[in-house]
């Protein structure tokens, strides 16, 4: 059986694939491997973790991907308010599926149709502390647009993970309510302007994705993201409705190598807390 082992070193740096040869961090690559193990964003005997509706990963997915749906990391607490599992279950369901922390992960999902699936699953792997954990650029779309292989293959046996929580990725209402860098409204416009944090600037989460479904450039993502006051020594917290658009933003940040919590709950939790709300 699969299980969780304790941290016992101080927390380690974590790895991204570049965004360019030399200018920085960035989650990217497709590079199908016809034989031998899959090779997944450069990174050969990577696990693939496939982020997207069970049904999807049923009908075909990557060579010996292990698979889990974005919505089996959340749940609601003791009060009744949605967030994310607590730490050790987490752990516990990505160890039961076959995701170690001894070997490199490359999450990938569904794109727009996902409303950011893939990110929101790298968040979490950030957070229970997995050391090397990517995401590849354009998804399943670009995986199969760049002739990689279809399996129906099952997923791999359960493994074991080390949880290292890494809390300065984690966000909670606390933390919004007294955040003295940038607040991140990422949900659409009309969600935007219904309501929202106190201070919030917004940027909706789409449109750091070309119309390929993929990243845009470094430089293009560094615009977009200065254009709303944030720039390489910011301190952002991502919200949206409920976590799930954040946590995809919350990667595209990360892999900036920008200072970024995602706000696990967002908007939802913020109400339900009683948090102020800004017309």
């Amino acid at each position: 059986m699969g299980g969780i082992l304790p941290s016992m070193t101080a927390p380690r740096a974590f790895a991204i694939a570049a965004l360019l040869p030399a200018c920085g961090p960035r989650v990217r690559g497709v590079d199908p491997a016809p034989l031998g193990e899959v090779v997944v964003a450069g990174i050969e005997g990577a696990l693939p973790l496939d982020a997207r509706a069970g049904g999807e990963f049923a009908e075909g997915h990557i060579p010996g991907a292990a698979h889990v749906d974005w919505t089996e990391l959340t749940g609601s607490d003791d009060a009744g308010y949605w967030g994310a599992l607590p730490p050790e279950e987490a752990a516990a369901l990505l160890a039961d599926r076959g995701v170690s922390t001894d070997r490199p992960v490359v999450v990938y999902g569904s794109g727009l149709h996902g409303s950011g699936d893939d990110g929101n699953v790298y968040w979490v792997l950030r957070w229970l502390g997995h050391p090397d954990v990517r995401v590849l650029d354009g998804g399943w779309l670009s995986w199969v647009a760049g002739g990689g292989e279809v399996s129906d293959t099952p997923q791999p046996p359960p493994a074991y993970f080390e949880l290292d929580l890494q809390d300065a990725v984690y966000a909670d209402t606390e933390d919004v309510a007294q955040w003295p860098g940038v607040l991140l409204d990422v949900r659409s416009a009309e969600e935007y302007a219904a309501g929202h944090v106190p201070g919030a600037v917004w940027l909706e989460w789409s449109e750091a994705l070309d119309d390929d479904e993929t990243l845009k450039d470094e430089a293009s993502l560094r615009r977009l993201f200065e254009g709303v006051g944030i720039g390489a020594d910011s301190r952002v917290v991502t919200y949206c409705r409920r976590g799930l658009r954040a946590g995809h933003t919350f990667m595209v940040l990360d892999a900036l190598g920008i200072e970024v919590r995602n706000y696990v709950g967002s908007w939802t939790r913020w109400i339900e807390e009683g948090g102020a709300v800004e017309p």
